[in-house]
């Protein structure tokens, strides 16, 4: 007797391989998965704002990257002792103006430059709710602890969502690369302070949206979300505070993902990069031993050898 609904996954005709670069943006999940490829020994750069949910700030920092447009003062706002950026995490934050334009700024040139080689582009859709500052109407990425009061909320229906992301998509095309393949997968973690009923309107407005988006060619969807939804339905497989999934199912997500996007020769080379970078974050008691030194000697040679055999 068979205890699970599966989510039979398309074994992908995009194949993934370590020659590629990728670009990983969205919720906390991308930061998850993000991390998968960073043990198995890929290209990647992981969220170049922060962590994002909704389509809006997603797109908007995505066309800051195509144009490698810098923000200005206009686009900060000051919260107590620290200047913020309404698109960005509120970890791009500064003492000052100057601070914070600059490490905002210095990541948008390095994401372009990373962009321009990208081969895949995955977007992570987290929710349909927008938060937008009243004095000005910017929409905000994260509201930085701003007052409520000052705050206005709304949902983007499903023509907005996928009227935005196909914009981005079609700049993206123009001007940065037409091979590029975008991958869109939708948040399996509930925003649970939008309230039961407004988390699931949102969730199916952007499953809605993605569903369009995706019969457009090189777009792809991969069903995490329904893999955790009907596949791993049981708490167990979820972290302390019930919204957020374990780390046992972000392994059987990328077990998923990789069983669809990666060849057999990948799969193996994946193995022998988690090996390195088990090696590498070893952390010696003596770090003048004879036995470390031979343990920095091993992590060379290794990484020699993989190298070669990515370059075959």
């Amino acid at each position: 007797m068979n205890f699970v609904t599966e989510v039979k996954v398309e074994e992908s005709k995009q194949k993934i391989n370590h020659k590629d670069n990728i670009m990983l943006i969205g919720s906390c999940f991308t930061n998850e998965i993000g991390q998968k490829f960073i043990e198995s020994g890929f290209n990647v750069f992981i969220n170049p704002f922060g962590i994002l949910y909704n389509p809006y700030s997603i797109n908007e920092c995505l066309n800051n990257v195509i144009e490698d447009k810098h923000l200005v003062c206009s686009d900060l706002i000051k919260v107590d002792e620290y200047y913020y950026a309404f698109s960005c995490h509120g970890d791009f934050r500064g003492q000052t103006i100057e601070e914070c334009l600059a490490k905002i700024n210095e990541n948008i040139d390095k994401a372009h430059e990373f962009l321009l080689k990208t081969k895949y582009l995955i977007i992570t859709l987290g929710t349909a709710w927008t938060y937008s500052y009243k004095d000005n109407n910017r929409v905000m990425g994260n509201c930085h602890k701003i007052d409520s009061s000052k705050i206005e909320r709304k949902m983007m229906n499903v023509s907005q969502v996928s009227a935005s992301m196909n914009v981005v998509i079609e700049k993206i095309k123009k001007t940065i690369s037409q091979d590029i393949k975008i991958i869109f997968t939708l948040s399996p973690i509930r925003h649970w302070r939008e309230g039961f009923k407004d988390n699931l309107l949102s969730k199916s407005t952007l499953y809605l949206a993605i569903n369009e988006v995706c019969s457009q060619d090189d777009v792809f969807y991969f069903p995490s979300y329904e893999i955790v939804m009907d596949e791993l339905r049981d708490y167990r497989f979820y972290a302390r505070d019930m919204l957020h999934i374990s780390d046992l199912a972000v392994d059987y997500i990328w077990q998923k993902f990789s069983d669809s996007y990666f060849d057999e020769r990948t799969m193996m080379m994946n193995k022998d990069f988690i090996k390195l970078y088990l090696m590498k974050n070893h952390r010696p008691l003596n770090p003048d031993s004879e036995g470390y030194k031979k343990h920095l000697s091993k992590i060379k040679e290794m990484e020699k050898k993989l190298n070669n055999e990515i370059n075959k």
